[in-house]
């Protein structure tokens, strides 16, 4: 198993949303350490990265949001390695500003060198506020792309797609393509991490994908997803070899990680993902183990692995440390 990235990230900032999928479980509170405390482990591992000769050297992101005192130091310290993704900003999760506040948040952005914003949509005004657990979430989300395109910036919708919302959708592309390029939207699928499994009742179904609007289509990459149905009749599932390893900042392993060297702490993380897989049956395994080759649902691959790998541990009340968990040290295989 190569490991082909490293990244560093905080759960410094609390999140104002609490969303039903939601990847690191956002409860509205941080469980991270100080800014500049883990700034200090990220600038260990760019060094460690150089001495590496790393193509792309670890970056610094923090969670859950971009609402924190030293965002714009954390744009330039990123920008100053040249990660790629310094030059985009996803503005979920920050506590509501009033039009002033809002334009000289995004001026300040644009100053900073931030090109495009995201902001996720989850349907309509009462159903996106409900999903998000944050009353006047939508109008907020709608005031930031505003505010970007008033200041020449581009604003990077993204949109959940659920049998929930499915009939909320093209009114919804119909009010952001008054502010955006429709081609700027990005639709996609909940994934199964986090508090994804609690979307499974609401995942999109092959017939009802074929249903949407040839707009809400052309924003969707439908080549990642296939049926459950077809994944299975694909024959045997491919095996991942590759990882990228995320060292999460936490209250509770931050004194760990400073009595160590980057060598160790690669080291320790990947020695968990390989207790986690030696663990849990690989994916074709799995396949014969809960396949269902009748459910037309549409998945990544990825989504049944993690679908099926939650059944394996539930089923035999595996306790190891669960690697796909966002809110810990983790790993991602591909």
């Amino acid at each position: 198993m190569e490991t082909v990235s490293v990244g560093i990230q905080n759960l410094y900032a609390p999140c104002s949303c609490a969303c039903k999928y939601c990847l690191l479980q956002s409860s509205k509170k941080a469980e991270g350490v100080d800014y500049y405390r883990g700034r200090k482990i990220a600038e260990r591992f760019i060094r460690w990265g150089k001495e590496h000769n790393l193509e792309n050297l670890p970056c610094y992101s923090i969670a859950y949001c971009a609402d924190y005192p030293e965002l714009f130091d954390n744009i330039s310290f990123n920008q100053a390695i040249g990660f790629a993704g310094a030059s985009f900003l996803q503005c979920n999760g920050i506590e509501i500003k009033t039009i002033s506040e809002t334009d000289k948040f995004i001026a300040k952005l644009k100053i900073a060198g931030i090109k495009t914003i995201d902001v996720t949509f989850f349907g309509n005004e009462k159903y996106h506020d409900r999903f998000s657990v944050h009353t006047g979430d939508y109008r907020f989300m709608l005031q930031l792309a505003k505010s970007a395109k008033r200041h020449g910036m581009t604003c990077a919708p993204s949109i959940v797609i659920t049998e929930e919302n499915k009939d909320m959708l093209e009114a919804l592309f119909n009010i952001l393509g008054q502010i955006t390029d429709i081609s700027n939207i990005h639709s996609f699928l909940p994934d199964y991490r986090g508090r994804g499994y609690l979307m499974e009742d609401s995942r999109l179904t092959e017939k009802s994908y074929a249903l949407l609007s040839d707009q809400v289509k052309s924003t969707m990459n439908i080549q990642r997803y296939q049926t459950e149905k077809d994944w299975l009749s694909d024959g045997k599932l491919p095996e991942y070899t590759k990882r990228a390893l995320v060292i999460t900042l936490r209250e509770d392993n931050i004194e760990m990680l400073e009595s160590m060297t980057c060598d160790e702490i690669v080291s320790y993380v990947e020695n968990l993902d390989k207790d986690y897989y030696r663990a849990i049956p690989p994916i074709n395994q799995l396949a014969e183990l809960y396949g269902n080759p009748q459910n037309t649902k549409l998945y990544r691959l990825r989504d049944l692995l993690w679908m099926w790998q939650k059944r394996y541990r539930d089923e035999n009340h595996i306790t190891i440390y669960n690697v796909t968990d966002e809110r810990f040290c983790y790993t991602i295989r591909s």
